[in-house]
């Protein structure tokens, strides 16, 4: 699901700054920008990530203000000043000319002066990530609960709709046989042209084969037992998403079967509806955890 959360934290010298994103993905992808000499703390953050979340696409951006003075060391190469300075002196003296020298033009001669930075305590730094993270991530999810509740709603409401339209075929399906024993008796009555009479017998083992073969008693009782096991996990407080699109698969195999099988219109018409609204539902169990 989507989702957006942002946090600062100011821990010590340094202020943490976390901002997250996350958009629907059917498995968990975490991309992590942190500067690069905090480079440390990228794994970090991914396992935190897919210790909480099944799925999803995560975007993070981790950005380190330094506030202290102190947090940068200067030094003067020293060594580098007196050859510098001697070299000067003797180009001066080849040259027959006085050079002027002074300080600030030392120190600005190349590598005179080197800016570190100060030794980092990488234990401090990942706890006081796992902190900001934490709270940008308790944003996002509240974000994601909201858009979650809607989708429940969603969803339970296309199951609603699948349970009606599979009573419809149950219906038509029992009615089916006794549709066709009809046409069937009617149609055999036109060819013999009242010479002779229909051989009930044979009639009746037609209807037999024809109910047979036309049996969806099986698909729709699975089809019933996957539709409960839907409602249940939907009702369930762990990741499910994967579960539920397994399920919508094995919905789907079953609607197939029925269409195959049934050999009216009516219920192929009805198995369409099915369908499309198991499609439906697929494309918001891709938002699921």
């Amino acid at each position: 699901m989507t989702g957006y959360g942002s946090a600062s934290l100011q821990q010590g010298e340094k202020t943490y700054t976390i901002e997250v994103k996350s958009v629907n993905h059917r498995y968990c992808d975490v991309n992590v920008k942190v500067p690069p000499r905090y480079a440390f703390l990228e794994n970090e953050i991914k396992k935190l990530i897919k210790e909480r979340f099944s799925r999803g696409r995560f975007d993070i951006y981790l950005n380190i203000d330094e506030l202290a003075e102190n947090s940068k060391r200067i030094s003067f190469d020293r060594g580098l000043v007196a050859r510098y300075l001697k070299e000067l002196r003797e180009l001066g003296a080849d040259l027959g000319l006085d050079p002027q020298i002074d300080f600030l033009s030392l120190v600005k001669l190349p590598e005179v002066i080197k800016v570190e930075q100060g030794p980092e305590d990488q234990e401090e730094m990942i706890k006081s990530v796992q902190k900001a993270l934490e709270l940008s991530l308790h944003q996002l999810e509240e974000m994601r609960q909201k858009e979650g509740t809607s989708l429940h709603q969603e969803i339970l409401s296309i199951l609603s709709r699948i349970q009606e339209t599979v009573v419809r075929i149950a219906e038509r399906a029992r009615v089916t046989p006794v549709e066709y024993k009809k046409i069937l008796r009617e149609r055999i009555q036109d060819l013999l042209e009242g010479t002779l009479e229909v051989d009930e017998t044979r009639l009746a083992q037609e209807i037999v084969i024809f109910a047979e073969r036309i049996d969806v008693t099986e698909e729709l009782a699975r089809l019933g037992s996957h539709i409960a096991q839907f409602h249940k996990l939907m009702e369930s407080r762990e990741p499910v998403g994967k579960k539920l699109d397994f399920l919508i698969q094995e919905m789907n195999r079953e609607v197939n079967t029925i269409g195959s099988k049934a050999n009216d219109a009516l219920i192929s018409q009805e198995v369409i509806e099915i369908k499309a609204d198991l499609e439906r539902m697929r494309e918001q169990v891709q938002n699921i955890e």
